[in-house]
């Protein structure tokens, strides 16, 4: 196989592994909007849910969404590793269960989608989420003049 072909074929596999992925991130669940996030955090869907957010304490200092807790990225993996009793004790929550849909934020929607990366190796059942327009886009949308929770 001369040296030009190796080079298409490593090409060719490359993009491949890239394509898929790309298709991985993007095509397990849809991301949360903002508007179906207010619907769950008001409780007008009705459906079982846990909020996480993933950012720095110190960031979480200037405000959060409703019904959030949080757990920064750094230690997310290790506490979704924790027995239910533990992770209770730690964030004072339930730990998510796969009959809830676990939303993830951060400040913009990277960090988040790294913490549903990070938590489905460790917890490959649950369902995931991520609001990918993060407190960004929440501040903007919802807080107005509103004071921060």
């Amino acid at each position: 196989m001369t040296a030009a072909i190796r080079s298409v074929l490593a090409t060719a596999s490359s993009t491949a592994r890239f394509r898929a992925a790309s298709a991985r991130l993007y095509t397990t669940k849809p991301d949360v909007s903002f508007g179906e996030l207010r619907q769950i955090i008001h409780g007008v869907s009705g459906s079982p849910y846990r909020l996480i957010d993933v950012r720095e304490p110190h960031e979480v200092a200037s405000g959060r969404v409703p019904t959030a807790t949080n757990i920064p990225l750094g230690e997310v993996a290790a506490a979704f590793a924790l027995p239910p009793s533990e992770f209770k004790a730690k964030y004072g929550i339930d730990r998510p269960t796969p009959s809830e849909e676990t939303i993830f934020y951060c400040r913009s929607g990277k960090r988040s989608q790294d913490a549903i990366d990070r938590v489905e190796k460790v917890d490959p059942k649950l369902v995931t989420r991520n609001y990918r327009g993060s407190w960004l886009n929440y501040a903007e949308n919802a807080l107005g003049d509103k004071p921060l929770v």
